[in-house]
């Protein structure tokens, strides 16, 4: 239950700050990493998800947004 919730609190630092530095709940040993996803890429206001994964051992979050955040896409300029 712990990993879970502290899933959830990198969440919400990612959704304050797309460049915080989290270590994984999972395994302890990596950094986690965001990127975004948009739903539709003509559509930007159609929402997206953001991935959140572990550089070590792999395990990831979803995060699926209809209102998106306000550092939205920050990681994937161009996209």
């Amino acid at each position: 239950m712990n990993e879970r919730k502290n899933w959830i609190e990198a969440e919400e630092k990612f959704r304050k700050d797309i460049n915080a530095i989290i270590i994984s709940p999972s395994c302890g040993k990596g950094n986690l990493i965001a990127f975004d996803v948009l739903f539709d890429n003509n559509d930007i206001k159609k929402g997206g998800e953001r991935i959140i994964q572990c550089s070590v051992c792999g395990k990831y979050e979803a995060i699926f947004y209809r209102k998106l955040p306000g550092n939205w896409n920050s990681q994937n300029p161009g996209k």
